[in-house]
């Protein structure tokens, strides 16, 4: 039966070819594909750019990226004293009235002008995707027409995801999209039954010719661990760091082993200041797609220490490449993607850390077997073709209409 188009708007804090983040990257890279085979889709966003400042840095106004329309608001102000001061609390575990959390949320990263607009365009489109959960341009955006509602939650098991109002807004949208199944399941666990389901991104292998031409990163053949991802402690990229000196100098077989770290940020923000200065632990920071791609065809392992994943692209990308995994075993998503894939392996201690690391090193053979068994699993699983059709499988358990009931008047 041919299928009929469908207009879609998704609505994120700040979206450009020019930023480098997972849930933009996602949300990107879905709408692309949506608007290729004939969905209408726009991408509504704010002005920033730097998720650190929010402050407003594109002009206002209608642009194209990824070739999809995209319209910018500017940022409102924020009282960050406010904000910090609450978040700082929830960091600490410490619970909010009611009044903090939304005082909380009100100087989150916002703007009335992208409220207003949504309400305005509410007739244009079948639905709103919102991304990821914890702005404000996702919980204000989202009741403004909740029944044509969408998150891309990218959720994570933090004190931000046990606030009220963040369960508040999880119960009144329409649905959402997963990027995982244990990411729904937790979302289930936190706010009873959200209806949707896991969707992913999806991703092209790379020509087997180019593959074979990318020569090593390094001038030595020595071996080395790749870590990908901001320097950042959220990432736990610091546990890593420690791991591996504590591996290192537990055992001389390891002697020649490197800990690669690529990305933005610094050793200072990890407060592993001195990491920095050892010979075997290697600081890069931001590197093209060509060389990340070097990287992880010769690395031994690409290690993913995050406890906070929704989905894991460079896991992705590191399986089309054919280098194994080795993830946190107290993250559910990395953990099922290795365990579906059997595309590497997890740690849920230093001296887990080290044995594997050293089975690792010394067996070729199960670095081989796992590199395939990952490239497998991306290109059956998380191909274009299998992501749009759950995407379309979600989207089809809803009675989509565009003539709903007005919007209603934004609560800010």
């Amino acid at each position: 039966m041919l299928r009929s188009a469908r207009s879609y708007a998704f609505v994120v804090p700040r979206f450009g070819e020019s930023i480098v983040g997972g849930a933009e990257t996602l949300v990107g890279a879905l709408a692309s594909k949506l608007a290729a085979r004939g969905d209408h889709v726009e991408v509504f966003a704010t002005c920033a750019k730097d998720n650190r400042t929010w402050e407003n840095a594109f002009p206002p106004g209608e642009s194209i990226e990824f070739g999809i329309p995209v319209t910018r608001f500017p940022v409102d102000a924020r009282n960050l004293d406010v904000w910090v001061r609450h978040q700082i609390r929830l960091n600490d575990g410490i619970p909010l009235t009611l009044e903090e959390q939304l005082e909380w949320m009100e100087n989150s990263v916002s703007s009335s002008a992208l409220y207003a607009h949504l309400r305005s365009q509410v007739s244009r489109f079948d639905a709103y995707f919102f991304a990821p959960y914890l702005f404000g341009t996702t919980f204000w955006g989202s009741l403004v027409c909740p029944e044509k509602s969408f998150l891309i939650p990218c959720l994570h098991d933090e004190q931000n995801a046990y606030v009220d109002v963040i369960a508040s807004m999880f119960r009144q949208v329409r649905g959402a999209v997963f990027n995982a199944v244990p990411e729904g399941e937790l979302a289930c666990r936190l706010y009873g039954t959200i209806e949707g389901g896991a969707v992913g991104m999806g991703f092209e292998p790379y020509p087997a010719a180019e593959v074979q031409a990318l020569s090593p990163y390094f001038a030595s053949s020595e071996p080395y661990i790749l870590y990908l991802g901001r320097k950042e402690t959220g990432k736990n990229a610091q546990v890593l760091i420690d791991y591996f000196i504590k591996a290192k100098d537990s055992d001389a077989r390891l002697s020649k082993l490197k800990l690669v770290i690529a990305g933005g940020g610094s050793f200072s923000d990890l407060l592993r200041p001195a990491a920095a200065g050892r010979a075997d632990i290697i600081d890069l920071s931001h590197v093209s797609e060509q060389d990340k791609r070097r990287l992880l065809k010769h690395a031994l392992v690409l290690c993913q220490p995050s406890t906070n994943e929704s989905f894991s692209i460079v896991l992705m990308e590191a399986w089309l490449l054919g280098c194994p995994a080795l993830v946190h075993a107290a993250c559910p998503v990395t953990k099922h993607h290795v365990m579906e894939s059997g595309g590497g392996l997890f740690f849920g201690s230093q001296s887990d850390f080290a044995a594997v690391v050293l089975e690792l090193l010394e067996n070729a053979t199960l670095r081989a077997r796992m590199g395939q068994a990952g490239f497998q699993y991306v290109r059956e699983q998380y191909n274009w073709d299998a992501v749009i059709e759950r995407f379309d499988k979600v989207m089809e358990g809803f009675q989509l209409d565009r003539e709903l009931p007005a919007p209603s008047t934004s609560p800010r």
